[in-house]
């Protein structure tokens, strides 16, 4: 019997001590809220590549990915077709007609049709995150200076392109998401605006 209690006390006390010693105890026996790792701050992008026919439908058969995403990209929406969008007009959204902007709504995202200095030390300023972009010359340069992702809005059948700040893409080559997008498809892409700042401390 006293070589169980021995065996029991030996495996037991240094058990105690080290809940005693564990500092997750230790702060929720002194009443400390235990925090959890904080998430970095994500933004849900839908790029809606869109053909210029049926919008009613392609609202339809993606009304889950349009109505989930924090900012909406879309290209060759007419006046017309913006009125079919008055479920998601509240949201952040950028909307063009080939490459001229015909609605812009919310603080994200912004559209700019070539490297204009003022203007994007102005968007800096007001904490944009994403610009919508004609082409990829231009969203590659402006991202490497400035603390913006890039995206240039393919056609159909053609390349969807993100651009980023060197440090954060995979191949230090600028290019963030690069893909053939298909015809009514919606391309939702979760991009992390927290890491932005970081770029633009340094």
């Amino acid at each position: 019997m006293l070589t169980v209690i021995s065996k029991f006390s030996k495996m037991f006390f240094p058990f105690v001590k080290y809940l005693f010693h564990n500092p997750f105890f230790d702060n929720v026996l002194k009443g400390k809220k235990i925090s959890k790792p904080k998430k970095p701050k994500t933004l849900t992008l839908a790029i809606i590549h869109y053909d210029g026919k049926n919008l009613e439908d392609v609202l339809k058969e993606f009304f889950l990915e349009i109505t989930s995403a924090n900012v909406i990209v879309g290209k060759n929406f007419s006046k017309e077709d913006v009125s079919g969008l008055k479920s998601v007009l509240k949201k952040d959204i950028v909307l063009l007609d080939n490459n001229t902007l015909i609605y812009h709504h919310g603080k994200h995202a912004q559209f700019i049709s070539s490297f204009d200095v003022h203007k994007l030390r102005a968007f800096e300023k007001q904490g944009v995150s994403f610009l919508v972009v004609p082409e990829k010359r231009t969203g590659w340069m402006i991202s490497q200076m400035f603390s913006f992702y890039c995206i240039v809005p393919g056609e159909p059948f053609q390349e969807t392109i993100i651009t980023a700040p060197i440090p954060l893409t995979r191949n230090s080559d600028g290019y963030y998401f690069s893909k053939v997008t298909y015809r009514n498809q919606v391309t939702i892409i979760d991009l992390n605006v927290e890491i932005l700042s970081d770029f633009k401390s340094h």
